[in-house]
């Protein structure tokens, strides 16, 4: 998919459109700033990343180009975001996990194999995990978290944490929210799972549907 430069409006051609209105004129701007950002991705990247670019927009997608995540622990729940982290289109992914391939590991992560048993499980998945897109950065750590202070996370937009304990959990949280950053935690059991997030600061919208009947009941009069 390339970009037809000549079929872009330009910024005279949209407020012309709008007549100068303000509302108008704060559409045309977003819509400028939407055509510099699709300029400033390469055609591959708009053709390899164009049916998630139609859902959410090449604003979202420059957003996520430019997100450096940690993720911590690639057991199988790690596995599946990692994953879909990287297939997304971040800008780079961060994996730290100080345990070794298992044989349990087989069953549930398949980004490992047989003859990965006994390395470190964030560097035997990397490998296989970088395949699914080049155009990712993927690094890895193989140091306990626990290790880790405050400022390790600074750097990163995001921090999710897998299958750890509470007390793991907790400390990660705290040290998150010493630099401002959004923290996810999730794990799963057998059939069950559980996530929490704190997002420190964020904007949500709650939609309620709205009823046809009075809001105050008046007694008839004949």
């Amino acid at each position: 998919m390339s970009i037809n430069e000549s079929a872009l409006p330009t910024n005279g051609d949209i407020m012309d459109q709008t007549n100068g209105a303000p509302q108008d004129r704060d559409a045309a701007a977003e819509t400028v700033a939407a055509i510099a950002q699709a300029q400033a991705m390469s055609a591959d990247e708009i053709a390899l990343y164009d049916r998630q670019i139609r859902l959410w927009g090449v604003q979202a997608q420059e957003r996520m180009r430019s997100a450096n995540i940690l993720l911590i622990s690639v057991k199988a729940l790690g596995t599946e975001i990692a994953k879909n982290l990287i297939l997304n289109g971040i800008g780079s992914l961060t994996i730290v996990d100080s345990e070794q391939v298992t044989e349990d590991d087989l069953g549930a992560q398949y980004f490992v194999r047989e003859e990965d048993i006994g390395r470190n499980r964030a560097e035997a998945a990397a490998e296989r995990l970088q395949e699914l897109n080049p155009r990712v950065a993927v690094r890895t750590d193989s140091s306990n978290i626990l290790t880790k202070d405050q400022t390790y996370y600074a750097p990163f937009q995001l921090v999710i944490a897998c299958d750890q304990n509470l007390e793991t959990m907790s400390t990660i949280n705290a040290a998150c929210r010493l630099v401002n950053r959004p923290f996810y935690a999730s794990g799963i059991h057998g059939f069950y799972g559980f996530i929490f997030a704190d997002l420190i600061l964020h904007d949500y919208i709650i939609e309620r549907e709205t009823s046809n009947m009075p809001a105050v009941i008046k007694q008839e009069t004949a």
